[in-house]
């Protein structure tokens, strides 16, 4: 297999920081990856220094240094630090997205990979979505999510790029469950929960983040051509109880009545069909060993 070189967006972020360790801890044969950073990189080996995504000039320099760039994989956004229900704030998702195809255009790269989110689908509706579901959104960030996903196919369709947007459930260690639970201190009050009339907490789709890398570097090599949307999660949903029982962290129940919020899941089987062979965490004993694997190395 020849190798293959690719840049990831957003390396400071959460599921970036997850990523870089992840590429430590089992690093990628055949692929080279450089990551960008706002402020100069910890490493210039492996790193590069881009804090205006609206100058190409870093990236064509990146990849002339590269020796070229196969593909660009857009992980940077304001999903942790903006409010996810004002649209100002969360259109900076979609400028950033805009930037970087252009930037993509300038420095020869024709594949993009983009981080969307399974937040564009909207409520439950008590069967995993798929990619041909409508849309309904409940924030803003949902709504600029999809907007993003409409700019990037028709940039796409007008430039002739291959750009895929990962409609992604929650990354272990990125989420707002096991990610907070990492920050807090031992005497704190055990964290509450919704529990529903069959003893399950909420379910969801989830993905370690070693498995998310896996699938990452099986995405830039695969020379199937990308969808233009894919769900991306482990193979089955998995219960938030069963997520905070894995990692060993307190928890109390709050009962509530049966609801259609209890079960919010993606169908990944078009995912799967592209990357057969990777090997990815499916229960919640696996993502959170991923997760954990990774804690010491952040």
């Amino acid at each position: 297999m020849s190798n293959h070189r690719a840049a990831v967006i957003g390396a400071s972020g959460r599921i970036g920081a997850l990523l870089r360790a992840a590429s430590r801890a089992e690093p990628a044969e055949h692929i080279k990856i450089t990551w960008q950073f706002r402020a100069p990189p910890p490493d210039p080996k492996t790193g590069f220094h881009w804090p205006d995504l609206t100058d190409p000039q870093p990236l064509i320099h990146e990849a002339a240094r590269r020796g070229g760039l196969d593909a660009l994989l857009v992980f940077a956004g304001v999903s942790q630090t903006g409010r996810k229900d004002d649209p100002a704030e969360m259109k900076a998702n979609v400028e950033i997205v805009d930037a970087a195809i252009s930037a993509a255009q300038s420095a020869g790269i024709s594949k993009l990979i983009v981080a969307s989110s399974s937040a564009v689908y909207g409520a439950g509706m008590g069967c995993p979505f798929v990619e041909t579901d409508t849309l309904h959104p409940l924030n803003a960030y949902g709504a600029a999510k999809m907007e993003m996903e409409a700019l990037c196919a028709r940039r796409a369709d007008a430039l002739g790029l291959e750009i895929c947007c990962l409609r992604i459930g929650n990354v272990a260690g990125a989420d707002m469950l096991l990610g907070n639970a990492m920050a807090r201190a031992s005497g704190d009050a055990p964290l509450r929960l919704d529990m529903f009339p069959d003893g399950e907490g909420p379910r969801r789709s989830y993905i370690g983040p070693l498995s998310l890398f896996r699938l990452l570097c099986a995405l830039i090599v695969t020379d199937q051509p990308l969808p233009s949307v894919l769900n991306l999660g482990a193979r089955h949903p998995v219960s938030m109880n069963a997520l905070l029982e894995a990692a060993e962290e307190p928890w109390t129940a709050v009962p509530v009545s049966a609801s259609g919020h209890q079960n919010i899941a993606l169908n990944c089987t078009a995912l799967f069909d592209i990357c057969p062979q990777v090997r990815v965490g499916d229960t919640a004993a696996d993502i959170v060993a991923e997760w954990q694997r990774l804690r010491g190395v952040l």
